[in-house]
């Protein structure tokens, strides 16, 4: 019994010997992986913090070009705060507004791009009906044939050219009455941007801000003409000279958009100062607020002022004033914006146009538009205009204006015009019937007017 209880207890305390080493022989091989892991999570957080010290320097530098292109574009920049403001959002796409705004040139390849935005613009009318005439005293009597023409081309080019301002140049080939063709300078002007105080100034030959009707180009205007009587104060040019202009965006605790403008140019226009011959200068203010009646509608509020010698005269010599007042209404179906909207713009004028030591003409004048688009493609506008002459205040033209505007693309649109004049001019009694048709097209990137 003792050799077998020996025996026994032999063969358990073996059992017992290797069990502890298959256990010991567990715990070292837990304990190497346990250190494996360790390893590996150290070396994955290395990694990590060298890739965000990689990522922290990386976005450094990129911050650095990021300033570096912000220092060097500042001008654009700015010049192109105030110009996107004066444009409204939204606006159909069609030949007359479709203006591509190409990105300026990177700091890296210089201010000045090799291909700046050049573009070409046919405006092309069928004119039915009598030629009117006696709108000023020499006034040749028109005929009632009718009339297809190329009436204009307008070539535009546009680019930066520094850091520190922009040029743009329009170049106009205008059909005259004897059915020649006289190439002009429309516009042409140097814009500072980078002013500080939220200033920008100009200098060149430009039209004159003054209301809205005035500076518009023809293939930009929602008719085939411009309203009687911005052509009977302003003559078929406008107000559009030689000068320079300064305009600020005035801080306002209602954050509108607000404009002060003011423009020094030659006294050139000679339908209501003093004309070509003109050695003096004419002066124009134009004050401007914008603002948001809601997310579908806005109302844009103008003031202006224009005051001029009206004879060849230097200083002391018969002067002539005029103020305008316009306003204008845009709504835009916030759901279809690209299909629905309208269009309510209104000016009033009136001048003071002296003629002597103690005679001055006092005469006004007004219109107003509306224009509805209904699609994507169709529009209709009306119009009514009133005038009297500058030159004489006892004659006057009423006119009614309807039409429709086919918008075949963002690069070409066709219109079709009525209109009904009547009234007394220099001519006598006025009972005129017009139609018209005009067709324009556009070539390549058109620079954006500021209306």
């Amino acid at each position: 019994m003792n050799t077998r209880a020996i025996k026994y207890g032999f063969y358990f305390l073996t059992i017992l010997l290797f069990a502890g080493a298959g256990r010991a022989e567990q715990v070292n091989a837990a304990d190497s992986e346990m250190q494996s892991l360790r390893g590996q999570v150290a070396e994955l957080q290395q990694q990590m913090k060298d890739a965000n010290e990689r990522h922290t320097e990386e976005i450094k530098l990129l911050r650095e070009e990021i300033e570096l292109l912000k220092e060097n574009r500042s001008g654009t920049a700015k010049g192109s705060n105030q110009e996107t403001k004066a444009i409204e959002p939204n606006q159909p796409a069609t030949a007359a507004t479709a203006y591509i705004e190409k990105p300026q040139a990177a700091a890296s390849s210089g201010f000045q791009s090799s291909n700046p935005d050049i573009s070409a613009i046919g405006d092309f009318i069928f004119h039915g009906g009598p030629t009117p005439r006696g709108e000023t005293p020499d006034t040749i009597a028109g005929s009632k044939t009718a009339k297809a023409q190329l009436r204009e081309v307008e070539f535009g080019f546009s680019n930066p050219v520094d850091p520190y301002g922009r040029a743009d140049l329009i170049l106009s080939i205008e059909r005259q009455d004897d059915g020649s063709y006289n190439p002009d300078i429309e516009e042409g002007y140097f814009t500072y941007t980078d002013l500080p105080y939220d200033l920008q100034a100009r200098f060149g030959k430009f039209y004159s801000v003054f209301g809205k009707a005035n500076m518009f180009h023809t293939h930009a205007m929602p008719w085939v003409d411009k309203p009687n009587v911005i052509r009977k104060f302003f003559g078929d040019d406008g107000l559009n000279d030689g000068g320079a202009e300064l305009s600020w965006l005035v801080p306002n605790p209602w954050d509108n958009y607000i404009q002060l403008t003011f423009d020094v140019q030659n006294n050139g226009n000679d339908a209501i100062f003093a004309g070509d011959e003109a050695h003096s200068l004419m002066y124009v203010t134009h004050l401007k607020n914008f603002f948001d009646i809601d997310r579908a509608s806005s109302i844009e509020l103008g003031g202006s002022f224009a005051t001029g010698d009206n004879d060849a005269n230097t200083g002391g010599g018969n002067r002539s004033n005029v103020e305008g007042l316009d306003l204008t209404y845009k709504w835009r179906d916030p759901q279809y914006g690209l299909y629905k909207s309208l269009t309510w713009m209104n000016e009033i004028l009136f001048s003071q146009k002296e003629e002597g030591a103690e005679d001055t003409v006092n005469a006004h004048g007004m219109y107003s538009s509306l224009e509805y688009q209904f699609n994507r493609e169709w529009s209709i506008f009306g119009r009514y205009d009133y005038t009297q002459f500058p030159d004489s205040s006892s004659l006057h033209e009423n006119s009614y204006t309807t039409g429709l505007t086919f918008h075949q693309s963002e690069f070409m649109f066709w219109r079709a015009q009525f209109e009904h004049t009547d009234g007394e001019n220099y001519a006598g009694n006025v009972n005129r019937n017009e139609i018209w048709l005009q067709a324009d097209f556009l070539i390549g990137l058109h620079p954006a007017h500021q209306y």
